[in-house]
């Protein structure tokens, strides 16, 4: 069981990082996703925080369209399906530490993919 948590924790960081970058194409710099603290209170509660990005997706795919970043944000958001927990819903709490340094690995892991995939967009 421990170690199906971790997992989650780790695609959670992953889902979060790929929305991150999708909400940055399709609204600019200054999205929500992008402030400092964000991240902090998503390792700690992946579901409260995510679910409504995750529904907003298709949202932030059109709106990069519209800003001449479609190519990158239709990669990104053709990542998703594979970035979620196999559970039926997302963790809703992961307050040990171990768990959110697998949430920030996760994160890391897939910005570094996208970095690769997409680039500087």
């Amino acid at each position: 069981m421990a170690d199906d948590l971790e997992a989650e924790a780790y695609l959670c960081g992953r889902l979060y990082a790929a929305l991150a970058e999708l909400e940055r194409l399709g609204e600019g710099e200054h999205h929500s996703l992008g402030r400092p603290d964000v991240a902090r209170k998503l390792a700690r509660e992946p579901s409260k925080h995510l679910t409504g990005h995750l529904h907003a997706a298709g949202r932030y795919l059109m709106a990069a369209r519209s800003r001449g970043q479609g190519r990158p944000a239709a990669a990104v958001f053709r990542s998703l399906p594979d970035l979620l927990p196999s559970g039926k819903d997302l963790p809703g709490c992961l307050r040990d530490t171990a768990l959110q340094q697998r949430f920030h690995e996760g994160r890391a892991a897939q910005e570094a993919a996208i970095g690769k995939t997409v680039g500087a967009g």
